[in-house]
Formats: structure tokens, sequence, C-alpha cells
């Protein structure tokens, strides 16, 4: 699923992004606030329909004059030894297309947050990396752009909450023939940064967002597994990366 992400490669050649204060929250369908925000999603796994979508958003930092896109890196651990088959996705896995990127915000019904894309925006299928860093974790890389040129390109008040990305997981191969196991798996799932990022030669340049606000995780069924800090998101690797790093791992 790398290749996905290619055509926005360009949107990556920008000046280093100082690092900001801005909070960045993750949570189950909506962001924090929101009538159907969830810390937690449970799921009983006895059926293939249905869809459980992850909402990341951002607190906007001052200096946000024309947003463009925003990369994303979200961190996913199971509380097994090894990922199961159920949290696998892309060609060759268990569940090849159960993993998708979306930009719709008020459309879908939700409106607590900024919906700063209003449809314009572009969600590729994530970037999914299956044992990233040990063999029960998974890594999500998202990216939504606007088209170059979009008359929806603008500014950001200082202090918005605003919508970035949903990723949607879908419930297929769950039940039934062919059904991949781990559904009832804990898992623990991290939101790393988000990378507010404005067109090349933009005052200010672009800003990577790692401050977590307090609802940067969400759980998927619970948390109860014993763990190095016997708490979700202290299980994922260290937040702290440099912009070169962050960049190598989009080419």
């Amino acid at each position: 699923m790398r290749n996905s992400l290619l055509p926005c490669v360009a949107l990556l050649a920008l000046s280093a992004p100082p690092a900001w204060a801005a909070g960045i929250s993750l949570g189950w369908n909506d962001c924090p606030g929101g009538a159907t925000y969830s810390l937690t999603k449970t799921f009983a796994c006895d059926t293939n329909l249905g869809t459980h979508t992850l909402v990341g958003s951002f607190t906007a930092p001052a200096g946000v004059e024309a947003m463009s896109a925003n990369e994303t890196a979200i961190i996913l651990q199971t509380n097994g030894n090894a990922l199961p088959d159920w949290w696998k996705f892309g060609a060759g896995t268990c569940r090849s297309a159960s993993l998708s990127g979306s930009a719709a915000f008020s459309s879908a019904g939700l409106t607590q947050c900024l919906d700063y894309w209003q449809d314009h925006g572009v969600a590729p299928t994530p970037a999914y990396d299956v044992n990233f860093g040990a063999a029960n974790r998974a890594r999500i890389r998202e990216l939504v752009a606007l088209p170059a040129g979009d008359p929806q390109i603008g500014p950001l008040t200082e202090g918005t909450e605003v919508y970035s990305f949903k990723i949607n997981i879908n419930s297929a191969a769950t039940v039934g023939p062919g059904a991949c196991a781990g559904c009832g798996d804990e898992a623990c799932i991290v939101l790393q940064f988000i990378n507010v990022l404005q067109p090349p030669g933009t005052p200010g340049g672009s800003f990577h967002l790692t401050n977590p606000a307090p609802a940067f995780y969400a759980i998927w069924q619970a948390w109860t597994n014993p763990d190095p800090a016997n708490a979700c998101p202290a299980v994922t690797p260290a937040r702290q990366q440099t912009w070169g790093s962050i960049k190598a791992v989009y080419r």
C-alpha cells in the first residue's frame, strides 16, 4: 500500500517544521466531546457487517495560513505475542480490503469539530505496516490532501479543534467461512503525530504536532493485559522523532 501515497510525495518537500504544543486527539466515531465519541470500542465479533471508525483531530496552532494536507502516523499493538489475522490488512492478508481512509465529516453527520476539508480532501488507502517494531504491532500511515490550487486551501484560527482524518475498519471476515481469527483480541491504538502541511513557500512553513491531548489514544475491546507500564499509551514506541526520519517513512 506504500504506492498509494506516491501522488502526494511532493507535499513533503517542505522546510523543517517546528514542534508545537497544540494537542492531537484520537477516538472512535467522533472527536472528543461529540455525542458518539468513545475512548473504547467494544465489538461482539458476531457479524461481518458494519464499520468501526477512528477519528483524528488537532488543536490548530498559530500561523496556519494555507493548510493543504495532513500526514498522520498511528501505532497499534494487540495484547498477544503476535498480531492476529483480523488485524492484518493489505495485499495477501486475511482482511486485505478491510482498511480505508476518509476525510468526510459533515456529510457523514459529524459536526463537533471544524470540518476544514468540506469533502474536498483526498484520502488514499492508508499504508499499513505489519509487525512494525514488534510481532504484535502495526503502523497506520494516512495522508489527507487537497488538490493543488483548491479553493478550500486557507487559514485556521488558533485554538480551533479541527477534524484531520478518519480510519475505517470494516467487519468483513469476522464470522463464518473464511473468518480471520483475533477480532476479540484487545488492542491499544496510539496517535503519534499529525503534520499540518502548507504549500512550499508559505510563511511559517508546516507544523509537526505531537503533544498528546487527553484523548490521543483509543482502545479496541479493552486493555487489561499486563504491560510494562500497565497503561495503553505507554506500550507504544517513543513519540519523539526527527523531521528527517518522519519524511523517510513516506518515501
